[in-house]
């Protein structure tokens, strides 16, 4: 009894004080609110005859000045008012007694730094040197049209005592103490219960000028002498000033200090008659309290363990269930999403589509702009499709540069060319960088419909999935519809890419052989060697089908590995026989072009099989000088060191540029089959070529023409000064035994 005692008193004091400090509280919020309204009401008076000062440029003067007069006689509280142009000159005032030098200095600081001054707001001018029992204080107002030059300056001579009455009727204890603080917390006056304090100690109250809220209360050691206050804050925005009520806790606290001493007196009494008597109940209840404090600590940790766990499932559920980089759903919901809505899709009438978009030549995007840029280019697809679609329609993102849609509750499925057409315009919209360069990709959609192109949700992936690779087949950003005699084109290339690795291990790769013409006297000095597939089931599969295979799985290293090491095989072989051996082409991938070692391994085949380095020439194209130039330039000049040739091959095909040719280690221009093509009706091919071969001469280099399928085109190159040629018209690609059987020959004249 005497414990519940001693705990129900000391609940109702600490209830008593909070009330007490809450009640405080409440009328220095209000008292604040209220003594802050009636000082910006004056201060909108005040703003107002700033408004109307602005007329003395607009109209007459003696019209402004009597209109003047009449406001400051108007509101009592205004002891004198003057007006300013942009000079600091006195151009009226409803005084004639003539400004303080201090007051003139500040409308000149004013002025002068008005650039940074809100029109609505006003000025408060520092008053050091104001005398200290002075009743009035200045303020300064800006006079001209916000976001334009003022055109003057309005000082308004405040009167103190005018608030002295008004705040002489507030009863808030002996410790009260309204402060009002510039917007930067300066003091600008005080006032306590013995009269208005003006500015006297020029004090920084550094509590509130971090405060960014428009009300509220703080405890807070007002004046950093050990004393607390309960500080109650206003701020009003429109004149950047505070006004501040603040109250000691010492006279707050003072009613419930009283009766918290005569209540403990009368408990502490009453427990020293009982103690003895109830020491063991004390006890009991003192161990219960104890536990019961432990109890709800560990309550309220299990609670808030609890909370966090649902926090960390609820955010791993979202990270699992969606694609971090685009924020679209990844390959397992869209599964879960698109198998739901195919389960009730029959007992609908609207068709339900899907469909797989791959986006074009990504890979270079991320090879040549880096990978920060292609997830910028990832998250705007992602954007752009979302846009295209409905809210019904469901888009993921599977992977890599590869999304699906599903196309839900479709009225017809004649609707599905505008959606496609729609969703390849939209994507293919030039994309920005950083840097404002623009990029240009185009997706390539395959079209799946539910149920005519697959009963379930993995028919219809893999249709769609075999539709869109036909599209890509067909020129990129295109669409195409499933058909059943994609499956056979999907099955080849994917028995292709599955045993492309055991191909090249068990030497089912054959090469064969283009001679290079020399157009002087038409004899054979070079060979290009040109990698065959000899499959087993297939019969001979041309390099098309097969080397982009390599180049998407890595397997493009172990190709070139394999095409050297049988070029040189070959080279050993021809010499055996007596053979005047001439130069074999090899082309060079640029991933292989990217390693370090190749020119030690080229070296270590060449050393192997005993072939001189003059023999054996590399081709590269120029997409290898978009990957690491730096890398690529240092791997070259190590082949050119080895005695080994060095040919551009396809040159004027992609991103010919003159500063590759003059500062890589080339040594031949191959110029592409397209400029050959139509030599002889083309003014600007025929223009380009002959350029082009009088620029390599120049720069010390050979240049050979692919693609000579005609007599006109070989004497148009021969009389242009061409090297060399190499087309069908002298012959076809053939294999090793026919390439010696040219070899011995040695010379391919014209027929």
């Amino acid at each position: 009894m005497l414990a519940l005692t001693w705990g129900i008193t000391l609940q109702w004091l600490a209830a008593n004080k909070a009330m007490a400090v809450d009640t405080a509280r409440m009328q220095q919020n209000n008292l604040s609110v209220i003594v802050s309204e009636n000082l910006e009401q004056l201060l909108d008076g005040a703003r107002t005859i700033a408004f109307t000062s602005k007329e003395w440029r607009e109209g007459s003067p003696a019209e402004v000045t009597s209109r003047l007069t009449a406001m400051r006689a108007a509101n009592p509280a205004f002891l004198r008012i003057s007006l300013y142009d942009v000079e600091a000159t006195r151009v009226y005032s409803s005084s004639p007694v003539p400004d303080d030098p201090f007051l003139v200095a500040a409308v000149s600081d004013a002025l002068q730094a008005v650039s940074d001054v809100d029109f609505k707001g006003l000025i408060w001018p520092a008053m050091s040197a104001l005398p200290e029992d002075a009743w009035h204080m200045p303020l300064l107002f800006p006079v001209g049209k916000p976001g334009s030059t003022p055109v003057g300056m309005l000082m308004v001579m405040f009167d103190l005592g005018y608030l002295l009455k008004v705040y002489q009727r507030i009863e808030f204890g002996t410790s009260g103490i309204i402060h009002i603080l510039t917007g930067d917390a300066q003091e600008v006056l005080e006032w306590r219960p013995e009269g208005l304090v003006f500015n006297s100690r020029k004090r920084y109250f550094v509590t509130f000028a971090g405060q960014s809220a428009a009300t509220g209360s703080l405890m807070t050691d007002l004046f950093q002498d050990g004393r607390v206050y309960l500080s109650s804050f206003n701020r009003a925005e429109r004149y950047s000033f505070l006004l501040v009520v603040s109250r000691s806790m010492q006279d707050i606290l003072a009613p419930h200090l009283k009766a918290r001493s005569h209540s403990l007196s009368t408990l502490g009494i009453l427990t020293i008659i009982i103690i003895a008597g109830a020491y063991f109940i004390a006890s009991g209840l003192g161990r219960h309290g104890k536990l019961f404090g432990a109890l709800v600590v560990s309550n309220d940790k299990n609670r808030s363990l609890i909370t966090r766990l649902e926090d960390e499932k609820g955010r791993a559920f979202l990270l699992a269930a969606h694609d971090h980089l685009t924020g679209l759903p990844n390959r397992r919901t869209f599964t879960e999403l698109a198998m739901s809505h195919l389960a009730t899709a029959r007992q609908h009438r609207g068709h339900y589509v899907l469909m797989y978009l791959d986006l074009d030549r990504f890979k270079l995007v991320n090879d040549t702009l880096g990978h920060h840029v292609g997830d910028i280019l990832l998250q705007t697809v992602a954007i752009r499709l979302r846009a295209s679609l409905r809210d019904s329609d469901i888009v993921a993102r599977l992977g890599g540069d590869e999304f699906a849609i599903l196309l839900t509750g479709l009225a017809s499925v004649d609707d599905l060319p505008m959606i496609a057409d729609k969703i390849i315009s939209q994507v293919s919209q030039p994309f920005k960088t950083q840097d404002g360069q623009e990029i240009h990709v185009s997706p390539s959609i395959g079209i799946a419909v539910f149920p005519r192109d697959g009963q379930d949700f993995d028919s219809l992936c893999k249709n769609a999935d075999a539709a869109m690779y036909e599209s890509k087949r067909k020129g990129r950003s295109t669409y195409t519809y499933y058909d059943t005699g994609l499956n056979s084109t999907s099955e080849r290339r994917f028995n292709l890419e599955q045993r492309l690795p055991k191909a090249i291990a068990e030497d089912e790769l054959v090469l064969h052989f283009q001679p290079k013409v020399n157009l002087s006297d038409f004899r054979i000095v070079g060979f290009e060697a040109l990698v065959r597939w000899q499959h087993p089931e297939l019969g001979l599969v041309y390099p098309d089908d097969f080397i982009p295979l390599a180049e998407e799985t890595g397997l493009i290293v172990e190709l070139g590995e394999w095409v050297a090491r049988s070029c040189c095989r070959q080279q050993a072989a021809w010499q055996a026989e007596g053979l005047d051996c001439v130069a074999l082409a090899i082309n060079m991938s640029p991933l292989q072009l990217q390693r370090e070692e190749l020119p030690s391994r080229i070296e270590s085949l060449l050393t192997e099989h005993d072939v001189p380095a003059d023999v054996i020439e590399i081709e590269i194209t120029e997409t290898v000088l978009l990957k690491s130039l730096e890398a690529t330039v240092m791997v070259l000049r190590r082949l050119e060191a080895l005695g080994v040739q060095i040919s551009l091959d396809d040159f004027g095909s992609g991103f010919s540029s003159l500063s590759y040719v003059r500062t890589l280690p080339i040594h031949i221009i191959k110029i592409d089959k397209q400029f050959i093509r139509d030599i002889r009706n083309s003014t600007h091919d025929g223009v380009l070529v002959a350029s082009i071969i009088s620029l390599a001469h120049n720069l010390g280099m050979q240049v050979i023409a692919e693609g000579v399928e005609t007599l006109e085109q070989l004497i148009y190159l021969k009389t242009a000064g061409c090297d060399q040629a190499q087309g069908y018209y002298f012959s076809r690609p053939v294999p090793a035994a026919s390439a010696r059987d040219l070899l011995r020959n040695g010379v391919l004249a014209p027929s």
